[in-house]
């Protein structure tokens, strides 16, 4: 047996190795695992792929481009992908969301606040357009699933920190973190102007966030969370995502793909019964 585990560092080498490369996208959606667009998704906005990586920072390239912003969120088919009614679409996450004090994942949708145009503000009250509703589920191994019921998704999204046009048509250099939980309340965007030295602004109240609407998964009872899936009941309705997040603080190891426990059985198996063939010529 001790000529077994001497193998075993090299097994979990391979098996690491196999791990490795699906982590280019780490802490977002990085694998659609099923998606059905329902009986009515946005026309155009069908590619389920869209959702991997990280939410948008810029958007309209070769229409109308101009940064994302809580005032201009993505729009373009090549960034959102829409869920009708009976729909659904499930992610698998690059890594595991770990529960924790606070919430743990972010996800990002095409919403916006109205302006003002008067007072170049977010309207007081404050109002958006394009939040969605949909059954949120997630499952530690894809199979088994827990309910966060029914979310509403109504926070906007912003990809700079360093800029003071909501519209600017050049990107900024200073990114907004999309690890960073954003838990204020919409209603504290009301009467705001995007950005203003004298402040308060609506930067201010992101505080360094990419915003979106975060969900905290330590209800659930799960250990750790490696899928997500989002679905659509409703006539006519839809919900359109940009991407999904795990909160810094809440990443745990790269989930795994199903083919790497094959992979680590069938080594592990080939070692032992290496080991019993050598037992059994002595």
């Amino acid at each position: 047996m001790f000529r077994i585990l001497l193998h075993l560092p090299c097994i979990a080498t391979i098996v690491f190795s196999f791990g490795a490369s699906f982590s280019a996208m780490a802490q977002y959606g990085a694998e659609v695992v099923s998606y059905d667009a329902g009986s009515s998704p946005a026309p155009g906005y069908t590619t389920a792929s869209v959702a991997l990586g990280e939410p948008e920072r810029f958007t309209g390239e070769g229409v109308f481009p101009g940064i994302v912003s809580p005032f201009s969120p993505p729009f373009l088919t090549s960034e959102i992908v829409s869920v009708g009614d009976d729909g659904h679409i499930t992610l698998k996450l690059s890594h595991f969301a770990l529960p924790q004090a606070g919430l743990e994942i972010g996800v990002f949708e095409n919403v916006g606040l109205v302006m003002d145009f008067a007072n170049f503000t977010a309207t007081n009250p404050v109002s958006t357009f394009g939040e969605d509703s949909a059954m949120v589920e997630v499952s530690a191994n894809g199979t088994e699933w827990r309910s966060l019921g029914t979310v509403l998704f109504d926070r906007p999204t912003n990809g700079y920190t360093d800029l003071s046009d909501p519209f600017s048509g050049v990107p900024g250099s200073a990114l907004a973190d999309f690890q960073q939980p954003f838990v204020a309340d919409l209603g504290d965007f009301a009467g705001l102007p995007y950005a203003d030295p004298s402040g308060p602004d609506v930067l201010d109240v992101l505080a360094g966030s990419g915003g979106g609407t975060w969900l905290d998964i330590s209800s659930t009872g799960l250990p750790r969370v490696g899928y997500i899936r989002f679905s659509v009941a409703g006539a006519g309705a839809n919900f359109e995502l940009d991407a999904v997040s795990i909160a810094r603080g809440a990443v745990g190891r790269p989930v795994p793909e199903p083919t790497m426990t094959v992979i680590a059985a069938t080594l592990i198996a080939s070692v032992v019964n290496s080991f019993r063939r050598r037992r059994a010529l002595h």
